[in-house]
């Protein structure tokens, strides 16, 4: 065994079914499943004709974020589907109009430090904000998962990433993965683990932690995990109302393909332009470009902290007449917290508009698609062309506090925050 091991290597290790768990390639059970109406109904046509049995419907979670509610005949048709299938299967955690499926996610017990998680969608990455192993997959390998409770992996590789330094008020885990794009691309962490080490002062919220290891894979990343602390342990033992059990750590002479150290206290507010969430400048950089519309939503963000910051901005102010701001809370919890914390009030009063918990316009499903001539600075997680909406459409991404200055002023400028 070896005594050098990422928190990766050990996670895939003790999952291991054969073997010793320290081969290129691991066939390994899996702790849980994430699912939701879009890519699971990929599957149900093969799932159903081969009459399989889901291996254990307490360990599956599975949304209709997609469409929820569905703004199409077709898309109706599709939640349908979803909806029967995962009734008649007896889902456990069917998780129906609640919110964006990696929210819930991370909200289910389900999801805990050093867990290893599929599911059938990209983002899933985000448990790793937990400390847990979490991935995204195609629906044939979901396909798998589901039936058998295992999937096979290749071993990543770890580049370590350590946070020191304190986080400028102004910044937010937004900027800091923005500038980890900046400098490592779109395929800087191809197929790699990226582990967060934060030894920033104070150290990051867990909502900062979900928005970078949230949008690790837009690096490439196989999973993007941080390593557990006291920050972990109170949002699991806040949620699950128990502290969690042995946590799992690197080795202190981990072997890691190399290390990155960022020091928070020279960050600024970055933004990525479009077409690509790596082409990150800083916001100070950028010359007046107006805009039409402002999103405040996605897996990405659209959680407690960021519509606070929103609030904080907008709090007895209106936003330019030219843009519309759209808000989607990440999951109805959130919507609950930001009603009892009055920051619906003030969003609304400032010109908001709230809409249901859902993906909506960050896939360009609904709820705020993008039209050829829209200029769109958003807070989820991708601005490649026809993303949001129009292919002609652009899309700028940055933190929740930017989003809402730039409501406010009616352009992204380099002066937002001087």
């Amino acid at each position: 065994m070896s005594v050098r091991e990422t928190l990766s290597d050990k996670v895939i290790r003790s999952h291991a079914l054969n073997g010793t768990g320290q081969e290129d390639y691991v066939h390994a059970r899996i702790d849980a499943l994430l699912g939701h109406d879009a890519t699971i109904a990929l599957l149900i046509n093969q799932f159903e004709q081969r009459r399989l049995s889901i291996w254990d419907k307490s360990k599956v979670i599975f949304t209709n974020d997609h469409f929820s509610p569905a703004a199409t005949i077709e898309r109706a048709d599709i939640s349908a589907n979803f909806l029967r299938f995962s009734r008649n299967q007896k889902i456990d955690n069917l998780l129906v109009d609640k919110g964006i499926c990696h929210q819930l996610l991370i909200e289910n017990r389900l999801c805990q430090p050093g867990s290893l998680i599929v599911g059938a969608d990209s983002h899933t990455i985000m448990g790793g904000g937990l400390g847990a192993c979490a991935t995204g997959m195609g629906s044939t390998d979901i396909l798998f998962a589901l039936a058998t409770g295992t999937t096979w992996l290749r071993k990543p590789k770890t580049i370590r990433v350590i946070f020191h330094g304190s986080l400028p008020g102004n910044c937010s885990g937004r900027d800091i993965i923005l500038e980890l794009l900046r400098l490592l691309g779109e395929d800087g962490a191809q197929y790699r683990c990226l582990e967060f080490h934060d030894f920033s002062q104070p150290k990051l919220s867990q909502d900062n932690r979900f928005a970078i290891a949230n949008m690790a894979v837009e690096i490439g990343a196989k999973f993007g995990v941080f390593v557990p602390d006291e920050i972990t342990l109170a949002y699991c033992s806040e949620r699950d109302q128990q502290t969690p059990g042995d946590l799992v750590l690197p080795d202190a002479d981990a072997d890691y393909e190399y290390t990155l150290e960022l020091d928070l206290s020279e960050l600024g507010p970055r933004i990525a332009k479009p077409w690509s969430p790596a082409n990150v400048v800083a916001v100070s950089e950028l010359d007046s470009i107006p805009i039409s519309t402002a999103f405040l939503g996605s897996c990405s963000s659209g959680r407690i902290e960021d519509i606070q910051e929103a609030a904080e901005e907008l709090d007895g102010k209106t936003i330019h007449p030219d843009v519309r701001l759209i808000i989607i809370p990440a999951s109805i919890n959130i919507f609950k917290q930001a009603l009892d914390k009055g920051y619906v009030k003030t969003l609304t009063e400032a010109g908001a508009i709230f809409n249901q918990s859902s993906c909506g316009p960050c896939g360009g499903i609904d709820k705020g698609v993008l039209g050829s001539t829209d200029v769109c600075i958003s807070t989820s997680n991708r601005n490649f062309r026809g993303r949001m909406g129009h292919w002609d459409s652009q899309t700028y991404l940055a933190s929740a506090r930017t989003v809402a200055r730039a409501a406010l002023k009616g352009c992204i400028s380099g002066d937002l925050y001087s």
